[in-house]
C-alpha cells in the first residue's frame, strides 16, 4: 500500500511537471507572437506618409503644459496661456512624435508632478484628427495635433 502511494506521488509529480513544460512552451510561443505583433503594431504608428496627414507647411517651437484634465480630451496646451482660468477657450492639442525613437510626451506624465512643460519642435495638423499614442478610456476627441521631431522636457527637471 506504501508502495502504491509512493508510485501515485511519483507519478503525479511527473505529470504536473510535464503540464508546467508544457504549459511554459505554450507561452513562450503566444509570448513570441504576440511581441512581434505588437512591434509591428508600434511600428505602424510611425510609418506614415505626411501628405496624408495634411501637417502645416510651418514648422514650429513651441513649449507646452499637461493639464491633467479627467477626460478623453487632449491634455496639452501652449504654456503662454497658463494664466487663463480654467483653460477657458484655450485650444488644447495632443502631441505625437513622428518617430518611435522619440520621448512619447503621452507617456511622461508619472501622475503626480505638475506642472509638466515640454518644448517641442514640428508641425500642426491642418485639421482635427483621432491621436495615434494617446490613450484614454473611451474614444479620444478630435483635436489638432503637434507632430514634433524634437522634443525636450523642460519641468519636473527629474523626469
Amino acid at each position: 500500500m506504501l508502495l502504491q502511494q509512493e508510485i501515485l506521488i511519483q507519478v503525479t509529480k511527473i505529470n504536473n511537471m510535464k503540464f508546467i513544460f508544457i504549459m511554459l512552451a505554450i507561452n513562450a510561443v503566444v509570448g513570441y507572437c504576440n511581441i512581434e505583433k505588437s512591434s509591428t503594431i508600434e511600428d505602424s504608428l510611425y510609418n506614415f506618409d505626411s501628405s496624408q496627414n495634411s501637417f502645416s507647411d510651418k514648422t514650429v517651437t513651441i513649449t507646452f503644459s499637461y493639464a491633467a484634465i479627467a477626460c478623453n480630451c487632449p491634455q496639452w496646451f501652449e504654456t503662454k496661456n497658463k494664466n487663463i482660468k480654467f483653460l477657458k477657450d484655450v485650444e488644447r492639442f495632443y502631441l505625437e512624435p513622428k518617430a518611435a525613437s522619440l520621448l512619447n510626451a503621452n507617456k511622461i506624465w508619472d501622475g503626480e508632478h505638475l506642472p509638466l512643460t515640454l518644448k517641442a519642435t514640428g508641425n500642426f495638423s491642418k485639421e482635427k484628427l483621432f491621436p495615434r499614442t494617446y490613450g484614454t478610456k473611451g474614444e479620444p476627441v478630435k483635436a489638432r495635433i503637434f507632430w514634433y521631431n524634437k522634443i525636450t522636457v523642460v519641468s519636473p527637471s527629474g523626469l
